[in-house]
């Protein structure tokens, strides 16, 4: 129901309603601006206010307590507009709107850009355009989202070809990607809103006059012609919407079946025993995911909702949303959109928690079960320390002891084995063994591309707190290719030269390679390419042990010189055996 008020005009007091009163206030206020400068225009002025006192008496005495729009619209019709009354006066009529009356001239009216209050989705810019420029609201809206769309791929596009070339070429398309929407709020902020009858009518180049006042006041659209049927862009959008809501009612009740399945399998695998690190997973994502999953379903309702509406109104079947409630589902859409959005990254990060945590516990466990001499093994490096006796005792900038790889017939085996590409690191793996007075003579099927590998006897007393003998030899640095076998088979079988074959005469290399089967040396000496592997036999011979001792014997990288060696070695088929008695030769 409407607010009556009381007004006195002319010193009499009438109850007229809301509508009624601003009316009969910008038409007595046009007169009164009309008349002012005129001489006597005062005179005149009162005397219009006196003549519609006399007309609101009449109705008073015909029974009516309230004075309605309708009332002042009857009043207004016979007292007369006001370009009626006057003859010509330029001053009013450009502050009142149309231009001055002379003859039979109409007026003209005077069009003025105004953010649209009343057919607004945020600031009414798009809609103020569509009143001043011609067209429909909502085509207006669709194209600057297009345009939009368009302005960022393009920028996009743009700024990565050059971007490429320029770094701060980026830096500089990323904000000027956003340029419509900086356009849009600059027009939002200096650009005024329509907010009395008067701004409505300049915005839509309509004469300000009392009938035009009187229809604004009602809520008349006048930006609107009457026409036939529905708009092209009304039908546009209908349809975008009506898609739009059938796509989002599918995804919504593709979401709420993930939503139930989620809460029925969090239920289902509370007790189970097998799949228990996924239910530490979902017990820690659970609470934030519930509330995700529910926010998510409200975002996307409340588009459906929306979308629904704005379809049913471009067809006509229902009246547009109101700025405040277009105002109002936004803000909830954006606070769904938001939570879901936090909630979900909260998920995440508990989930990642959650599994680092259990990583490191499986880590920490795991590292402790395969700690050994004070270095963490794999698998395949321990077996193959255990089952030999071997002992790790330096290992830096490197993480595997062994490797599974050629061997100088071509086959694969596992040796002793350590690689840092370029990068420096230090190595050393032994074994004892005890053994009773006599000659020794340690030897070792070896490979490196460095010259700081070495393979190395100490003897020590039985207790090992004394030494006797240390020695060590360099592993030949062929890298992966040739090696004294391959070298020494070539010699023998006649199809390998060397400038200097002294070395390769060495009686022990030549002992040490005849026990090699003659299956084998074919296979050497085809292994690679005919290039063979850069397998060598080194030795240590002569180790006298005067009384029964240890000797302690492996390979080492960089403990000699101390510099750290870089490359790789391999090594294996060490062999320790005696070969003679205390005085005997």
């Amino acid at each position: 129901m409407k607010k009556n008020i009381t007004i006195n005009l002319c010193g009499r007091l009438y109850q007229i309603d809301e509508d009624a009163y601003e009316l009969l206030s910008h038409y007595t206020d046009t007169l009164r601006n009309y008349f002012k400068k005129q001489e006597g225009g005062e005179e005149t002025a009162d005397d219009i206010e006196a003549r519609i006192a006399e007309l609101f008496d009449d109705l008073k005495s015909n029974g009516i307590e309230a004075i309605t729009i309708e009332h002042v619209q009857g009043v207004i019709e016979q007292i007369g507009k006001v370009e009626e009354i006057a003859d010509e006066n330029a001053e009013y009529a450009g502050k009142a709107g149309f231009s001055a009356n002379t003859g039979n001239k109409k007026p003209l009216p005077t069009k003025k850009f105004f953010r649209d209050s009343q057919n607004k989705v945020l600031a009414g810019v798009l809609s103020g355009c569509a009143n001043y420029f011609g067209g429909s609201a909502n085509g207006w809206r669709w194209g600057f989202v297009l345009l939009s769309v368009l302005w960022i791929v393009f920028d996009g596009i743009f700024g990565t070809i050059l971007g490429v070339m320029v770094l701060p070429i980026i830096l500089v398309s990323i904000p000027f990607a956003f340029l419509p929407l900086l356009i849009y709020l600059l027009v939002a902020i200096f650009n005024p809103e329509t907010k009395t009858a008067e701004d409505v009518l300049m915005m839509r180049g309509k004469e300000v006059n009392p009938q035009n006042l009187s229809e604004v006041v009602q809520g008349v659209d006048l930006s609107k012609e009457k026409k036939n049927g529905i708009s092209f862009w009304d039908i546009l959008l209908g349809v975008i919407c009506v898609g739009l809501s059938t796509a989002l009612t599918i995804g919504l009740i593709v979401a709420l079946c993930f939503f139930v399945a989620f809460v029925v399998a969090s239920e289902s695998m509370a007790d189970s025993w097998w799949n228990l690190y996924l239910t530490e997973d979902v017990d820690a994502i659970f609470i934030p995911a519930i509330v995700s999953g529910v926010l998510l379903l409200v975002s996307i309702a409340i588009l459906l909702y929306c979308s629904i509406h704005a379809a049913a109104s471009s067809f006509g079947k229902t009246p547009a949303m109101k700025g405040k409630q277009r105002l109002m589902w936004f803000i909830l859409w954006v606070v769904s959109v938001v939570g879901f959005i936090g909630n979900t990254i909260y998920a995440v990060a508990q989930l990642a928690k959650t599994q680092t945590t259990r990583w490191n516990t499986e880590q920490a466990a795991w590292k402790k079960e395969h700690t050994h001499f004070g270095f963490v093994f794999n698998d395949d490096d321990w077996n193959f320390f255990k089952n030999g006796d071997w002992e790790l005792v330096k290992a830096e900038g490197i993480d595997r002891y062994t490797y599974n790889g050629e061997y100088m017939t071509g086959d694969f085996t596992r040796y002793l084995d350590a690689c840092a590409g370029h990068n420096p690191y230090a190595y050393q793996a032994e074994r004892e063994v005890i053994v009773e007075p006599g000659i020794y003579r340690l030897s070792a099927a070896v490979r490196a591309d460095n010259d700081e590998s070495f393979i190395f006897v100490e003897e020590k007393d039985t207790t090992g707190q004394v030494s006797f003998f240390n020695e060590s030899v360099q592993i030949p640095n062929y890298g992966t290719q040739i090696g004294n076998i391959w070298e020494t088979i070539g010699l023998e079988q006649g199809f390998y030269q060397s400038d200097d074959p002294s070395y390769l005469n060495d009686p022990v290399l030549k002992e040490l390679v005849g026990r090699i089967s003659k299956i084998d040396k074919d296979k050497i000496v085809e292994a690679n390419g005919s290039h063979g592997y850069g397998w060598s036999y080194v030795y240590i011979d002569s180790i006298k042990v005067e009384n029964p001792a240890k000797l302690i014997y492996g390979v080492k990288v960089n403990n000699t010189n101390k510099q750290t060696g870089i490359g790789f070695f391999s090594a294996t088929d060490f062999v320790l055996e005696k070969i003679g008695e205390l005085g005997k030769k």
